[in-house]
C-alpha cells in the first residue's frame, strides 16, 4: 500500500514547527533506518521507498526543506525523481546520496536535477550532517529570497 513505507521519527526536544522536514528516499530500508537514527534530532523525517512513491508524499505533504535520495533505485532513477521533485516542490533543495559516484552521473543530477550536494555512500555522519546543514541554510535562504519579492511587489 502506498505510503506503508511513509516514517515520521518524533521524539525531538524541538517543536515539530521548529524543524524543518526532510524527505529521504531509498530502496534500502536499512539504508532508510539508518537516516532516521542520525537526523531524527534534527529534522522532521519523512521515507519513500520509491521515486513514484516520493513524488506522491511530495505531492500530498506539502514543503519539505530538503529532498535526499538515492541515485539508483527500480522504477524511476534518483536523477529522474530530483528532477520531477524540482517542478512539484521549487523551494525543496534536492540531494544525491549514492553508492554509485560516477561522474555522468554527477553531471546528470546537477543538471537535470539540479541538485545542491551530490553525497557518496557511505557517507561519514558528521559529513552528512554538515551537508544537511548547508542545505538548510540554502532552504532559508531561498523561502526568504521569496517572502522578500512577494512582499516588494
Amino acid at each position: 500500500m502506498p505510503g506503508e513505507s511513509l516514517t515520521k521519527q518524533k521524539g525531538c526536544p524541538m517543536t515539530d514547527s521548529d524543524r524543518l522536514r526532510i524527505l529521504c528516499v531509498d530502496d534500502e530500508k536499512n539504508v532508510l533506518e539508518g537516516l532516521a537514527r542520525t537526523l531524527r534530532n534534527l529534522y522532521e523525517i519523512d521515507s519513500a521507498t520509491s521515486g513514484p512513491e516520493a513524488l506522491e508524499i511530495l505531492k500530498r505533504s506539502g514543503h519539505f526543506a530538503i529532498v535526499i535520495s538515492d541515485l539508483r533505485m527500480p522504477a524511476m532513477t534518483g536523477v529522474d525523481f530530483l528532477a520531477l521533485a524540482r517542478h512539484i516542490a521549487p523551494d525543496t533543495v534536492r540531494v544525491l546520496l549514492t553508492g554509485q559516484g560516477d561522474l555522468p552521473s554527477a553531471i546528470s543530477a546537477v543538471n537535470d536535477g539540479n541538485i545542491f550536494r551530490f553525497l557518496t555512500k557511505p557517507c561519514p555522519t558528521d559529513s552528512l550532517v554538515k551537508s544537511l546543514a548547508a542545505c538548510a541554510e540554502q532552504y532559508k535562504l531561498i523561502t526568504a529570497e521569496r517572502v522578500l519579492l512577494e512582499q516588494t511587489l
